[in-house]
């Protein structure tokens, strides 16, 4: 237990020599130099946000970037612009725009939308109220304590819907809700609950894309976490999520919902739930605004995934020759074992299934793990590939 001294208990205070005129100049100079290293730091980071750099060194503006960038061009040397991000390329995002939102509608005590609602909502999920059967591809409720309606589905059907076509695509819902006598209005809109931005690249091969997703899933999340998930011994789908498990972002292969080979057809995802005070109104969802959106989501995994080198695939070579060097494995089933691996990573069918689970049996056993995106002479810059997504000609349509 710690004893505190009497409230009357006042030492004196050793006297301390003042300080000579050279101490003094010592600090001064310690603190000059803290200072312009931190004006440093800072200028290289803002070089950062505003320079890319071409194949020939020469540098340019990034796309969206603010300010001119000139002095921090003049002060970038070889060894500096060569550290830049390069210029991302473009042509490769297929489309950018809203995936799933969900518009909303107070409706007052007594109204003829709450009427409405309270005799077709007859279903129940938690706290909600649900129409049997979607409408217009969106499930419709409300919350009867705050009597707040809602439709909640992908704003473009099986495309992302681009900004210029939100005011089209509110009063298409409207119109279908009205068929049903759920009488809404574009204008009385409240705003939207939920809004997930997203973008889909075409990817130059399936190697780059399952490196890519690969790099995603060992990068760091800033003050959140990820959660990989993955399907035939690659990673299908990365998860960006907060610390208390609500999902922000993700990045997964959406060729394997449309049967397109591994890796060829990616999205980026960006999720965002808005509470009352900060839903934004559907009219003013633009372009940019969009863009914005999409790049708050993703700037914790810009920041944490640069340049990232995959490690070649010789750690799976050496388990196996382990494992033959202590007679566990036979040399002609150990040259089985490295086919079905590297086969089932590109995703190439291994015939029977009963085969399959035998093979796959023995791999668990022996701890053999392989992915062809472990290529040692492959560079995968994440934050490029972001900056190609950011485009502002991929938001507005110019693209």
């Amino acid at each position: 237990m710690a004893l505190n001294p009497p409230a009357d208990f006042a030492p004196g205070a050793r006297e301390r020599d003042p300080p000579s005129e050279a101490e003094l100049r010592a600090l001064w100079k310690r603190h000059e130099a803290a200072r312009e290293e931190r004006e440093r730091a800072a200028a290289w980071r803002r070089s950062q946000e505003l320079l890319r750099r071409d194949r020939d060194g020469e540098l340019s503006r990034a796309h969206g970037a603010e300010g001119g960038g000139e002095a921090e061009a003049n002060a970038c040397g070889p060894r500096s612009r060569a550290a830049l991000r390069p210029v991302p390329a473009e042509g490769r995002v297929i489309a950018a725009g809203i995936d799933t939102w969900s518009p909303c509608w107070y409706a007052p005590p007594g109204s003829p939308l709450a009427r409405a609602l309270g005799a077709l909502a007859t279903e129940t999920s938690g706290r909600a109220r649900l129409l049997p059967e979607p409408v217009s591809g969106h499930r419709v409720g409300w919350f009867p304590d705050p009597r707040l309606v809602f439709a909640e589905g992908r704003a473009g059907g099986e495309a992302l819907l681009p900004a210029a076509e939100v005011p089209a695509a509110l009063e298409r819902l409207c119109a279908a809700l009205a068929n049903l006598g759920v009488v809404t209005a574009p204008a009385r809109c409240a705003g939207l609950r939920r809004l997930d931005v997203a973008a889909d690249l075409r990817t130059d091969s399936s190697a780059e894309g399952l490196a890519l997703l690969e790099c995603v899933a060992t990068a760091s999340g800033g003050a959140g976490k990820l959660a990989a998930y993955r399907a035939e011994r690659r990673t299908e789908s990365v998860l960006l999520k907060t610390r208390a498990g609500r999902t922000l972002a993700r990045l997964y292969d959406k060729g394997a919902q449309v049967g397109a080979p591994p890796g060829r057809r990616l999205r980026f995802e960006a999720q965002w739930r808005f509470g009352r005070e900060r839903r934004p109104g559907p009219n003013g969802l633009g372009a940019a605004e969009l863009r914005k959106l999409f790049a708050r989501r993703f700037a914790p995994l810009w920041q944490a995934a640069g340049g990232i080198r995959l490690a070649p695939g010789t750690g799976l070579v050496e388990r196996i020759a382990e494992a033959v060097s202590d007679g566990r494995l036979a040399s002609s089933r150990a040259r089985t074992l490295a086919g079905y691996l590297l086969l089932s990573a590109a995703g190439v069918p291994q015939g029977a299934r009963r085969t399959t689970y035998e093979l796959e049996r023995e791999c668990r056993e022996l701890g053999l793990l392989a992915s062809l995106s472990a290529d040692a002479d492959r560079m995968v810059d994440v934050a490029t590939v972001l900056d190609e997504c950011l485009v502002p000609a991929v938001w507005d349509g110019s693209g």
